[in-house]
């Protein structure tokens, strides 16, 4: 049997693949021939195993004629215009330090792809809670929600985290960090574990960007997740959540193909809409996907109700009707959110709360009651 064979057979034996694993190549070892002693000035050529060394024609250089005036040699400042300094060492040391590189490289990639293997095996719900935040549509201010509800329902004894799945990437910027960040797009790329892409924010939240991408990087990441049901859990496995941390996942609007596997994860799931037609149009769209869902666990938010505006009243009354035991609170209307994400300000840092800002604390305190009576339910059951 093959050396090929036995990591092959490993990696099955762990539910994996051994697509990532990567043969360490040990083929050439460089070496430097000992100086014996008839040898005298010239240099030690160094040979190379198992390299052909191609055979050049010698090059005679004519003398140049006695009448011919040698040049005067240039000043060494002229000459020279900056020092350039040679690599150390001789050209044999220099392939055997590249060959234990790529050894070394080699080594690392594969201890990481078996860890990787490993995780999957043992991959679980993670000990976290956990909070999805999804929209049948966009523009609801669901990654607004996300940010404030992560400032909010910070854990004093754990983690507190945020995991944008949504590849408009804007949940860095509601933490004051760079767009450019890697995600866990990147992560998928790279073959890395989404620890290696975590980011810290100055507000005390560890954030989980998607990171920069294009269509194409969507279309693989898509195709991934549709081949793989359980990629969600394999990757959180990768940050060893416990029961004392906090997960909140902003979502991408609609059917996504992550939605399936958020909602197999979640304590609960808040459902955001907004006091308008267009949004009650697709209600019963986003109730069906919410539908086996136990009715404790999820909840509808009605987001942006402007008091000014007596449509927007009467559909929040509309449906708060139709939602009745799942509607959790209406957030008003407030553009000091809006101004605080454009001038980089924690609008729960200020003097006096918003009447958003109020609502929402409101809103994190009920959430936090709903969990822990859910994790108490679970674990009875």
């Amino acid at each position: 049997m093959s050396q090929a064979d036995d990591i092959g057979n490993l990696f099955h034996r762990f539910g994996a693949s051994a697509d990532s694993y990567k043969e360490i190549n040990t083929e050439f070892e460089y070496f430097e021939p000992a100086a014996t002693p008839a040898e005298s000035n010239p240099p030690v050529k160094a040979v190379a195993r198992n390299l052909v060394e191609l055979k050049r024609p010698s090059v005679t250089v004519a003398a140049p004629a006695p009448s011919a005036p040698l040049p005067a040699p240039a000043p060494l400042a002229a000459a020279v215009a900056s020092p350039v300094e040679a690599p150390s060492g001789s050209l044999g040391e220099r392939l055997q330090a590249l060959a234990r590189e790529r050894r070394a490289q080699a080594e690392e990639h594969n201890r990481r792809a078996l860890d990787r293997a490993l995780r999957a095996q043992s991959a679980r719900r993670p000990q976290a809670r956990v909070i999805v935040v999804l929209s049948a549509k966009g523009g609801v201010g669901k990654t607004t929600l996300v940010a404030a509800l992560g400032k909010l329902l910070k854990r004093p004894a754990g983690r507190t985290l945020v995991l944008d799945l949504d590849a408009q990437n804007a949940l860095v910027s509601h933490l004051q960090l760079p767009r450019a960040n890697a995600g866990i797009n990147q992560a998928r790329l790279q073959e890395l574990g989404w620890s290696d892409v975590l980011c810290h924010s100055a507000s005390g939240i560890d954030c989980l960007p998607f990171g920069p991408s294009n269509a194409a990087d969507l279309r693989a990441f898509e195709a991934q997740l549709v081949s793989n049901p359980a990629y969600l859990m394999e990757q959180l496995a990768d940050l060893e959540l416990g029961k004392d941390d906090l997960l909140l996942i902003d979502t991408a609007s609609g059917a996504s193909p992550w939605l399936h596997q958020v909602l197999s994860l979640a304590d609960q799931v808040v459902a955001v809409t907004l006091a308008d037609a267009a949004s009650y149009l697709v209600l019963d769209k986003l109730q069906s996907w919410l539908a086996p869902l136990p009715g404790g666990q999820c909840s509808f938010l009605v987001n942006q109700v402007d008091a000014r505006n007596p449509l927007s009243q009467d559909m929040n009354e509309v449906l708060r009707e139709k939602l009745g035991s799942q509607w959790l609170a209406a957030v008003p209307l407030d553009h000091q959110l809006g101004e605080a994400l454009a001038f980089d300000r924690d609008p729960f840092q200020q003097t006096v709360d918003s009447p958003a800002c109020q609502a929402l604390r409101g809103i994190a305190a009920d959430l936090a009651q709903r969990i822990e009576q859910h994790r108490e339910e679970t674990s009875a059951s």
